[in-house]
């Protein structure tokens, strides 16, 4: 039975005013490609081919994006309620409490976090609803349980919908997989996921009682039967094709990139749909973000380079 067109008004107005992250970064630094690859077997699956845009010579913004992800880690880490009506100084001291918080450790999947956050605030307009940054008492370590808690308003099937986040960013595509199926497995087996789920319905003070209400009655209330759980997960990975830019194949690549990633992708649909057939949790929604990168080790030094200022 769908919500009246009053709460659902709230709620889709809710979550459009708690976006954080702005779309003009998205269009700035991402792109994507169409494709007709479909999963029609529970669990239901939407498959996003998301790539880093390249400049005139064809050569991928990699160095640009670590940028724009460094400008986004006080947002990323603390709640509007604390960062508000910040003399500058004051502002300053909480970008520099939140870079203090990613781990040094070149292997860390933090920045995987940071840019899952990111596409799912401006791709599915999915704000973030509980900032686990600051919940880790050593930042030497990493953290259990998933990797981010969003809300997302399905406008078509009128559902609020609880989204968790795992991102994995590995230089083989199949270990990315297969280390993110093992994760989510782990994640929805375990009293982690309602942890969290307690830990998010416990941080709406910054919401008027009102909204918090309407919220929550979807989560755990009246309106529980319209919501439903979704797993998203950034699927990050060294690409081969990218060496075509370093020889004499450059220019070709270059205009045939968006048709050799859409059958790379068609390529790997059976993979992807056997781990989903495999997948014991049939109720979930899947959404896989792919994030073809030209080498990861070179972007996680550009990235932990922006955050520190040293390049």
């Amino acid at each position: 039975m769908k919500c009246d067109n009053q709460i659902t008004f709230v709620v889709r107005k809710t979550l459009d005013d708690l976006l954080e992250a702005r779309r003009a970064d998205y269009d700035a630094n991402f792109s994507h490609i169409d494709h007709d690859i479909v999963f029609d077997k529970p669990p239901a699956a939407t498959l996003r081919l998301h790539f880093v845009k390249h400049d005139a010579s064809g050569e991928p913004r990699f160095r640009e994006l670590a940028r724009t992800l460094v400008r986004y880690i006080a947002l990323f880490c603390f709640t509007a309620e604390r960062r508000r009506d910040l003399p500058e100084v004051d502002y300053a001291e909480i970008y520099l409490q939140a870079r203090d918080l990613f781990r040094k450790a070149g292997t860390s999947g933090q920045v995987g976090e940071l840019l899952i956050y990111f596409l799912l605030e401006t791709v599915l307009r999915a704000p973030q609803a509980l900032k686990k940054m600051p919940m880790t008492t050593n930042p030497n370590e990493e953290r259990k349980g998933s990797d981010g808690v969003h809300l997302h308003w399905d406008e078509g099937d009128g559902v609020l919908e609880l989204v968790f986040a795992e991102s994995k960013i590995w230089k083989s595509f199949t270990d990315a997989l297969r280390d993110a199926f093992e994760s989510i497995e782990k994640f929805h087996d375990s009293r982690t996921k309602r942890h969290e789920i307690n830990a998010f319905t416990s941080n709406f003070s910054n919401l008027d009682v009102d909204i918090q209400e309407k919220l929550l009655s979807y989560i755990e209330g009246e309106n529980v039967s319209n919501s439903r759980l979704v797993q998203a997960c950034l699927i990050g990975f060294d690409w081969p094709e990218y060496a075509c830019l370093d020889d004499q194949r450059r220019s070709q690549f270059v205009g045939e990139f968006e048709n050799r990633y859409r059958e790379w992708a068609t390529g790997i649909g059976g993979l992807l749909n056997e781990k989903l057939k495999r997948c014991p949790h049939k109720h979930l929604r899947f959404e896989f973000f792919m994030l073809p990168f030209k080498d990861v080790e070179a972007f996680r030094d550009w990235f932990q380079a922006e955050l520190t200022g040293s390049l």
